[in-house]
C-alpha cells in the first residue's frame, strides 16, 4: 500500500541544527569547519545546510573528494595540495603583516615556517629528479 501526500502538505525535512561546509570554487575543495559558527577562511564560501537533502548532497561531494584524494598518485596529490597550501601561506602572510600582538606574530611566523617546511618535504617526496639506481651508480 502506498501513501499519497498532496503537494501542499509536503515539506523538506529540516535539520535541528544547520550543518556547515566551506567550499572554494577556485580550489574545488570542501572543508568541514571545527565549529558551525566559525567564519569561513578567505577564498571559501560558507554553505549552511538546513534541509536533509542539502546535507546529503554536500556530504556526497565531500565523500567523492576524499575518494578522489585516496586514489591519487603521489604526483597528482602534490599538484592538488600545493594550491591549497599556497593559499594558506598567502593568508597567513597577510595576517602576519596586520598582526599587532607579539604572541600572534610568533604563532603566524611559526605556522608559515611549518607550512613551507611541509611544502619542501612534499616536493622532495613527490618530485623525483633522478632514479635511485642512477644516483647509486653515480656515487651519490
Amino acid at each position: 500500500m502506498t501513501l499519497w501526500v498532496p503537494p501542499q502538505y509536503r515539506r523538506n525535512a529540516q535539520m535541528a541544527k544547520p550543518v556547515v561546509f566551506w567550499f572554494s570554487k577556485k580550489l574545488d575543495h570542501i572543508l568541514l569547519p571545527a565549529s558551525p559558527i566559525a567564519p569561513a577562511p578567505s577564498g571559501y564560501e560558507r554553505i549552511e545546510c538546513v534541509h536533509a537533502h542539502e546535507v546529503d548532497k554536500w556530504s556526497a561531494r565531500l565523500r567523492a573528494q576524499e575518494k578522489r584524494i585516496r586514489e591519487m598518485t603521489d604526483e597528482e596529490r602534490y599538484n592538488f595540495e600545493e594550491p591549497i597550501r599556497a593559499h594558506g601561506i598567502a593568508e597567513l602572510r597577510k595576517a602576519l603583516q596586520t598582526a599587532t600582538d607579539p604572541a600572534n606574530r610568533i604563532f603566524l611566523a611559526r605556522s608559515i615556517e611549518n607550512l613551507e617546511k611541509k611544502r619542501e618535504q612534499r616536493r622532495k617526496e613527490y618530485v623525483e629528479t633522478y632514479m635511485h639506481v642512477e644516483g647509486f651508480e653515480a656515487g651519490h
